[in-house]
């Protein structure tokens, strides 16, 4: 007979396992819901850094998670926007800043108008219509209000290793139960997990188990129908190299990623270092190689170890297979290239929450799931690959290859209409809205052809004011925001207050 789901064991390590257990407790740990968290050995190393959207501090409300706390103990810093260097031959670099998108059925959009002010000799450049690009070019730290017609966010460049303590620390606090340990072996009866077995012999049972392993999938990974797909033929990354170099002064409002011959590079910055990330393809360079030439790619000097470690880019065929369920990068993996990462994890677990299961038994919800996720990790893939599709790199293996493969017909027909009209046809399951899809496109240099016929509709000079009065609105808006260094010092000064505050 079936019965309410009333034990779950999380499997995993690092901030996706403590995200997914927080979760849970905070949603369901009132009706009774028991929860154990197995923690598998850490695979963050001290050079690890999470970049993150601005949808994480959404997840963090949710949990009751306060934001400071990012900031007094996880050396994070917030970032307006990611700069691209060095994709498209000599064009110049471009912002994708983080916009919030306008309400449904807002007009025609300033892309429109701009690509017909573009054709009649505009020469203001896209990305100085985005408020998040302007305010990180600036230096400075969206702060806009629900008032605003004109709104951007800030996400985070975060200490892997502290933040994943502070999760811990937080879900622990609130009655979550864990175990330090290893998994020896996977019990299964048919399609469903009976138990799994520990490295010291205990056996756990569960009615639900949630891999968030990330990679290792040591759950997902034995059930049947959950193979691994590889996505290597439209993203060639199969390895990583993380270092550490010293903290920016000023702090930027953006990350910087640059293409070179076999890959590209990140800066990430934190306050007290700047995490460098480079992704290539071992097929075109070695790992000493990269090792050697990364100062020289990053323009800074190189302290402490660097690590190394294998990308595997791709996606489960199945990510709920009868009561084991994958989130995060269990489920599925890409390069940390346009600050996914955490946002991987955190929709995989906002979608289980959603369709948590009410019964033991046949599970209806897994086939949704599957499908959702599927989406969003195709969606993310389309859109991480246009990078390299759009680049113009030429006479290097690597970017001649990527530019001349085939793309996905979910990434073809957005190219195609954008290319014709300038308007994204948006999928089901979208992380990234239009305008984010237009900051990447226009910034690597896919140009309309025509734009929208009712921008003909709008008399000349009310085009030349509406779009001077958006460039004035972002000048006015940005100037009244704090710059990056001020509003860290000024959180921590806040949060001191708070704390030493009577009562």
């Amino acid at each position: 007979m079936n019965r309410r789901i009333e034990r779950v064991v999380v499997v995993g390590a690092d901030a996706p396992a403590w995200m997914a257990a927080a979760a849970l407790q905070r949603s369901l740990g009132g009706a009774g819901l028991q929860l154990r968290v197995i923690e598998l050995p850490t695979s963050i190393q001290p050079v690890d850094a999470y970049s993150a959207l601005p949808e994480l501090a959404g997840f963090h409300h949710r949990i009751g998670l306060e934001e400071d706390l990012l900031f007094s103990l996880c050396n994070a810093v917030p970032i307006a926007g990611q700069r691209f260097s060095n994709w498209s031959g000599a064009a110049p670099p471009f912002i994708h800043g983080y916009d919030r998108s306008p309400p449904p059925g807002a007009g025609l959009g300033f892309t429109q108008l701009w690509i017909k002010g573009r054709q009649k000799g505009l020469r203001t450049d896209f990305e100085n219509l985005s408020l998040g690009a302007v305010a990180a070019k600036a230096g400075r730290v969206p702060m806009t209000t629900q008032e605003t017609e004109l709104r951007a966010s800030f996400g985070y460049n975060i200490d892997a290793g502290a933040y994943s303590a502070l999760l811990r620390h937080f879900t622990m606090r609130g009655g979550v139960a864990s175990k330090a340990a290893t998994v020896a072996d996977v019990e299964t009866e048919g399609d469903r997990i009976s138990a799994i077995i520990l490295g010291d012999g205990e056996r756990v049972e569960a009615d639900l188990f949630i891999d968030a392993s990330g990679p290792r999938a040591v759950l997902i990974g034995r059930m049947a129908g959950a193979e691994f797909e590889s996505w290597r033929e439209w993203l060639p990354c199969d390895r990583l190299l993380v270092a550490s170099a010293k903290a920016l002064k000023p702090l930027p409002a953006f990350s910087q990623i640059s293409a070179f011959r076999q890959g590209w590079i990140g800066l990430f910055p934190l306050q007290d270092r700047t995490a460098v990330v480079a992704a290539y393809d071992s097929r075109q360079i070695s790992d000493q190689a990269v090792l050697e030439d990364l100062p020289a790619l990053a323009s800074l000097p190189i302290g402490g170890e660097a690590v190394v470690s294998s990308l595997a880019q791709g996606v489960r065929r199945r990510t709920w297979v009868g009561n084991c369920v994958a989130v995060g990068e269990s489920a599925f993996s890409l390069e940390p290239l346009d600050a996914v990462q955490l946002h991987i994890a955190h929709y995989c677990i906002s979608q289980l929450m959603t369709l948590f299961p009410v019964e033991t038994g046949t599970f209806p919800e897994a086939e949704l799931y599957d499908r959702t996720i599927r989406r969003t990790a195709i969606n993310l893939r389309d859109f991480q690959f246009t990078h390299y599709k759009l680049n113009r790199r030429f006479d290097m293996p690597l970017w001649d290859g990527c530019r001349d493969a085939a793309p996905p017909e979910t990434l073809q027909r957005k190219l195609d209409l954008f290319a014709a009209r300038g308007r994204i046809p948006l999928y089901d399951d979208e992380t990234f809205q239009e305008q984010a899809w237009e900051s990447l496109f226009i910034g690597h240099g896919l140009m309309p052809q025509s734009y929208d016929p009712r921008v003909d509709a709008v008399p000349e000079q009310d085009h030349i004011a509406q779009m001077q009065a958006r460039l004035n609105d972002i000048v006015g808006l940005v100037g009244t925001m704090p710059l990056v260094d001020d509003f860290v010092v000024g959180t921590e000064l806040q949060r001191q207050a708070e704390a030493t505050a009577p009562g």
